[in-house]
């Protein structure tokens, strides 16, 4: 299996680093972020709606690239590597909750 890095572009860089309230991503990786609705909605409130649609954009190619199962995909932003299917299910399941939250922003005025 292939190896592909990724990075996180900002609006979502800033995102997941606003988020990040339970640990350090060097520590504790994708655990260390929040993917609490209210400080998703925050951060959304903080930023605007262009940047929680770019983030959305964003996100939903980094979720393309984590479904594809040919690779295994590593971010050293967040910490993670899907070495295997039990990796990749609870990078995917963050990064869905992720999106769910931001979906749910960009509804608030």
């Amino acid at each position: 299996m292939a190896d592909v890095s990724v990075d996180m572009p900002s609006p979502l860089r800033k995102c997941i680093i606003f988020c990040q309230v339970e640990c350090v991503r060097g520590c504790c990786g994708i655990d260390a972020v929040s993917t609490d609705p209210a400080l998703i909605q925050d951060w959304c409130r903080r930023v605007g709606s262009d940047a929680v649609i770019e983030a959305r954009l964003q996100l939903a190619e980094l979720i393309e690239v984590v479904e594809d199962r040919t690779r295994c995909v590593t971010s050293d932003f967040l910490n993670h590597r899907t070495h295997d299917e039990a990796a990749r299910r609870e990078l995917l399941d963050f990064l869905t909750a992720l999106d769910a939250g931001l979906a749910a922003g960009s509804l608030v005025p």
